[in-house]
């Protein structure tokens, strides 16, 4: 997020562990962390005022299922344990993680130890399964309806997505109304919503949390990579009060502990990287050079036959081939890692995915650090540019 070589960090990490480098959080609190969990209520929606740290994000999605579920049995609501998802998302190694992930091919070789989570569809007007053929009407976000009420409203403890789809997909993005609607769905059932802000938190899109552009609020927000800006193992989830009010109602203990839950050296890095974001202006100089990422993508690759689709959300850029017919390239051409490949050996990482889970359909991905520059912008985009170019001359 904030780039190597940070010194500040690397000092505050030195101090810390001069003074306090682990308790454990089942017995004992620690002054950096319920730091960060103030600074992160002043950025959360009102009602989401409490935070629990974890190492990363697949230990914060398995901390936000596993509340969800206990919510619900001090609720006496004894039911409640499903989560449903969206297929091609992305939440995490664990199993539980695993469960709520819509990638088969990622799923398959733990078939047997995951949960029966239910998956509906994505939104993803470019390609909807659904058939709204580039206008979005909704049905995808009414399929959660309808997934809940299969399921049984009583069984149905929590919804997970991502804001903006960046690990399954390449920065998807829904229209305007769609989390509006899945607030409304999950409201009508007693069921919870859990964001999954791994990636699109601290300041990626534009914002702090990226559902802030939909104006819709969840009840759990996931967060992860930039929390400590890759210096120390830090993740978590910000929570609603009703949430923590029903464990305080009834005496409760959540049942769930890691080892470094709480660290206080992670804690704080995650303040100092706060402090530092807020005194260079990330989330704003994020939302500013995004824009104008998007518009040099448009404005340059636009002119390849093989680029279908450019969008982007804040510092997510996500490009789409297409074969000279405008279908698909075939899967086994890995047409994505070979145009990344190409790039890296000019001197730009990007993902390069090929969708074999789905039949095909191949991306780049352009995630960059928040730091970056509208030169560099123009450098990246050249590089994207001359690869592409090599590939729609040798195919």
């Amino acid at each position: 997020t904030l780039g190597h070589g940070r010194e500040r960090i690397a000092d505050v990490l030195r101090q810390q562990g001069s003074e306090l480098a682990y308790c454990f959080s089942a017995f004992f609190t620690n002054r950096p962390a319920l730091e960060l969990a103030e600074r992160l209520a002043a950025l959360a929606p009102p009602d989401l005022n409490h935070a629990y740290f974890v190492s990363g994000g697949s230990e914060a999605i398995e901390t936000a299922i596993k509340l969800a579920r206990q919510y619900h049995l001090l609720r006496g609501k004894q039911g409640k344990h499903q989560v449903i998802s969206r297929w091609r998302s992305y939440h995490g190694a664990s199993l539980a993680a695993m469960s709520a992930t819509g990638l088969p091919s990622m799923r398959s070789p733990f078939e047997p130890l995951l949960a029966d989570f239910p998956h509906i569809a994505p939104c993803y007007p470019y390609r909807c399964e659904l058939g709204c053929e580039g206008v979005c009407h909704l049905a995808c976000a009414q399929q959660l309806e309808q997934a809940i009420l299969d399921a049984g409203a009583d069984n149905v403890a929590a919804f997970v997505a991502e804001p903006v789809v960046v690990a399954g997909m390449a920065a998807v993005a829904p229209p305007p109304e769609y989390f509006a609607e899945i607030r409304r769905i999950c409201d009508t059932h007693d069921v919870l919503f859990i964001a999954d802000e791994v990636i699109t938190g601290y300041g990626r899109t534009g914002r702090h949390f990226a559902m802030e552009h939909w104006d819709v609020d969840a009840d759990i927000i996931l967060f992860g990579k930039g929390a400590s800006s890759g210096y120390a193992p830090l993740g978590g989830i910000v929570i609603h009060d009703r949430i923590v009010e029903a464990f305080l109602r009834e005496q409760a203990f959540f049942a769930h502990i890691f080892t470094y839950v709480n660290n206080p050296m992670a804690a704080r890095v995650g303040l100092e990287v706060l402090d530092i974001m807020a005194e260079e202006g990330t989330v704003t100089q994020a939302r500013d050079t995004g824009a104008y990422a998007l518009q040099q993508a448009r404005g340059l690759l636009s002119r390849h036959s093989c680029v279908s689709e450019i969008r982007g959300s804040g510092l997510l850029l996500g490009i789409e081939l297409v074969g000279p017919d405008g279908a698909v390239f075939a899967p086994e051409q890995h047409v994505g890692q070979k145009v990344a490949k190409m790039c890296l050996q000019r001197g730009l990482v990007v993902a390069g995915v090929t969708a074999t889970d789905w039949g095909g359909g191949d991306d780049l991905r352009f995630y960059p650090p928040l730091i970056i520059t509208p030169a560099e912008v123009d450098e990246a985009l050249d590089i994207i540019d001359d690869a592409l170019t090599h590939l729609e001359a040798t195919g």
